[in-house]
């Protein structure tokens, strides 16, 4: 007889194992045998190894609306449900423990996203959750009685579905896009799709002698005169452009500029008048001159592209070079590149205090599936983490009744 599972979750990143989790803590009926995990790569929570460049970052303490993107009284409700979830404690309770940083991001205290997963691969195992890996759904139906999932000639059985099958971005963790079909058969829209937390393509004229220098700096982005966003942080000068937290921050406000540039604001710390008033007292020295105007202030490389720049030697045209160095953008990495994915399956027809769909009972919809993204330092792994949670809440109490 073929077997009935109570919940199959299609998708084994952060939110398909979240929801898992869940399902399986606290009060419930359900046991291990009664779920099933269905992940299209060759093992789960491949993406969630590589997050904050293999650290883990977990979730921020500093959190609210402001961090997110989509529909904005989708987000609001799901901050309202967020915040009666306390993800610290939840995480802890695992058995991962965590630390925050000065910048607010929570990392578990090992800084070792792998684990992270080592410890939910382990209390899913305790539970006996079903996993089938190597496993790309390639349509669902329902019969009138229970969902069918068709998989590499195979037919999987389910009372209740969650769709966790990510985004469009980094399909080296199998998340290409093709999944959102899936959702569209039961009359859901898939908004346009842009590749966000992505490195940026630009004009190479004056920063190629950068490559491979890291500096600190204030990241402002702009359409024309019209200035979008900025960012403090690390920016990593490359062959293509620019990378690093301070770009992938403000990347995605360009993806739809007609006119896009960025400005770099080297010595954040500092504003005009003060760099002006240390160039003055060092032109003072008679000796401290020509490539050497900036040596000791900045990497001597980025010196002398800001010297090239300003165009002349003065304490005022540096000082301007040095805090106003824009550079046009010629484009981005893609979705290949990118870490998250802006746009997605329209929440309009999700209700986003049990992430069920309201086009198809017994149908939930969690993660980067749904079109929410948030900023970069842990804001999309904690949409995850807390809509695959609400989810598997709400399921438990519709099992209950």
């Amino acid at each position: 007889m073929q077997k009935l599972y109570k919940v199959a979750i299609v998708g084994g990143g952060s939110a398909g194992l979240m929801t898992a989790i869940e399902l399986l803590s606290g009060s419930t009926i359900l046991n291990g045998e009664d779920v099933i995990i269905l992940e299209r790569s060759d093992r789960v929570g491949k993406k969630l190894i590589a997050t904050g460049n293999g650290q883990g970052n977990l979730t921020n303490a500093n959190f609210s609306a402001e961090f997110y993107h989509g529909e904005k009284s989708f987000i609001r409700a799901f901050i309202e449900q967020a915040n009666g979830i306390d993800l610290k404690k939840y995480l802890t309770r695992l058995g991962v423990y965590l630390t925050t940083g000065k910048d607010g991001k929570i990392y578990p205290l090992s800084k070792q996203a792998s684990a992270v997963l080592d410890i939910f691969r382990a209390f899913l195992k305790n539970k006996r959750v079903q996993e089938k890996t190597d496993c790309k759904i390639e349509k669902i139906e329902f019969d009138g009685q229970n969902f069918i999932l068709f998989a590499n000639g195979e037919k999987i059985f389910a009372e209740r579905v969650v769709l966790a099958f990510g985004g469009k971005s980094a399909k080296q963790f199998g998340t290409d896009g093709t999944s959102y079909g899936l959702a569209e058969s039961f009359g859901h829209k898939t908004t346009a799709l842009y590749p966000t937390l992505v490195q940026l393509k630009t004009d190479l004229k004056d920063i190629k002698g950068l490559k491979g220098l890291k500096e600190n700096a204030r990241l402002t982005a702009y359409d024309g005169e019209e200035q979008l966003k900025s960012a403090t942080g690390e920016i990593l000068f490359t062959e293509y452009g620019v990378s690093g937290n301070a770009v992938f921050q403000i990347s995605t406000e360009l993806t739809n500029a007609k006119n896009p540039k960025i400005c770099i604001e080297f010595l954040p710390e500092l504003d005009k008048k003060e760099i002006i008033d240390m160039l003055v007292s060092r032109e003072k020295t008679g000796y401290i001159t020509g490539e050497n105007y900036l040596a000791g202030i900045v990497n001597k490389r980025v010196g002398q592209a800001i010297i090239k720049r300003a165009g002349k030697i003065s304490p005022s045209s540096v000082a301007s070079a040095l805090k106003s160095f824009n550079i046009d953008v010629t484009g981005n990495l893609g979705f290949n590149y990118s870490q998250v994915t802006r746009g997605g399956i329209s929440t309009d027809k999700v209700n986003p205090y049990t992430m069920q769909s309201k086009l198809k009972d017994n149908l939930y919809i969690v993660g980067e599936a749904l079109d929410i993204d948030g900023d970069c330092g842990g804001y999309n792994l904690t949409f995850a983490f807390v809509s695959g949670i609400i989810s598997a809440r709400a399921i438990k109490a519709n099992i209950l009744k």
